[in-house]
């Protein structure tokens, strides 16, 4: 008995693209998720290498360069069709970033969420113990900083909102910082 045929279905080699599905976190940083139907013997030459570009592995007629690929999986459906899920992570956008989101948390802490270009080292010299939290992070303003490096006498100083700590995450070719202020004092 000869093997389904479906209209539309991929030749060899190729994929077909079914669906596209598009999300933004809160962050701002944005997934595309694109789900293909192919041949499941071309499972091994189809399959995507992580941090390929939308713009080199996509067949949607729409190629976005700041988005990569962060997942795939295979589904196999019956005959030898396979549904390819493709998952890239990154901007739609040709440039700019998304603004921060920032959290006023008790004990005197401002949290800073915010999609950078920077890498991990650049993010780590930055923010060191006694950097300042600057005025605003991707356009958006951060709170008040109350303190312009006041000095009441040698043996006591209030420098605001400083630095406390950094966590950093890759997420394609971006990277989701989360950085932490608090009012750092010297002395009492």
């Amino acid at each position: 008995m000869p093997g389904a045929t479906i209209i539309g279905s991929p030749s060899s080699g190729k994929k077909t693209l079914r669906r596209v599905d598009y999300a933004t976190e809160r962050n701002g940083l944005e997934t595309l998720t694109e789900t293909y139907t192919i041949r499941t013997a071309d499972r091994a030459a189809i399959q995507p290498a992580f941090l390929t570009s939308h713009k080199n592995y996509s067949e949607n007629s729409v190629k976005y360069e700041r988005m990569a690929i962060e997942n795939f999986s295979f589904r196999s459906q019956d005959g030898d069709i396979s549904e390819l899920t493709v998952s890239y992570v990154g901007l739609t956008t040709a440039s700019g970033l998304p603004g921060a989101l920032v959290t006023v948390l008790p004990q005197f802490l401002v949290q800073a969420e915010y999609i950078t270009t920077q890498n991990e080292s650049q993010l780590v010299e930055q923010n060191k113990v006694t950097s300042r939290m600057p005025t605003s992070i991707n356009g958006t303003s951060m709170p008040f900083n109350p303190a312009s490096f006041i000095t009441r006498d040698q043996s006591y100083q209030f420098l605001g909102y400083t630095y406390q700590s950094t966590e950093a995450v890759r997420r394609g070719q971006f990277i989701v910082a989360t950085v932490i202020f608090q009012q750092y004092q010297i002395g009492f």
